[in-house]
């Protein structure tokens, strides 16, 4: 039998940048301060994106947006380890919500934090692509998806 204090809560944060993903990585950090919990940022590349490229285009399209994704992820990285909060990084490559979903049943993670724009509805409206995605991922995952505005976090 184990005992409840040797496991610690798995929390992970999906980042694409701006504001709104800022903010959620601070929300990652604090939680991850507070309860001990293992710190996991993730970035998934979605490719399908490329379909609308010239096919010429495509392979620098991709190095550029892998590339994106390494850059935020270690941004994020540098400012979980400047609060003294040991962090993982991830990359996925493919569908965001699904890559999303198959990452938090492999990781066993407790909870999802995301990011919304600036731009975003209201928290209290639920109809904004965020807050769907959030729904979505919240019931295939089973997991608590908070969804986090930059003006919560002071941004």
């Amino acid at each position: 039998m184990s005992d409840k204090h040797e496991s610690r809560e798995v929390i992970v944060c999906a980042t694409r940048g701006g504001e709104g993903s800022r903010a959620a990585q601070e929300k990652a950090i604090r939680r991850a301060q507070e309860t001990g919990g293992r710190l996991i940022f993730i970035y998934v590349v979605d490719f399908n994106v490329l379909d609308h490229f010239d096919g010429g285009l495509k392979p620098a399209v991709r190095h550029e947006l892998s590339w994106l994704g390494k850059t935020l992820l270690s941004m994020a990285k540098k400012r979980a380890e400047d609060e003294n909060v040991p962090v993982q990084v991830v990359v996925r490559e493919g569908a965001v919500g699904e890559e999303i979903i198959k990452f938090l049943r492999d990781s066993g993670a407790g909870v999802l934090f995301l990011g919304a724009s600036r731009s975003a509805t209201s928290t209290f409206s639920g109809d904004d692509a965020v807050e769907q995605l959030a729904r979505a991922i919240g019931e295939k995952a089973g997991i608590p998806v908070e969804v986090v505005r930059p003006a919560e976090m002071g941004f």
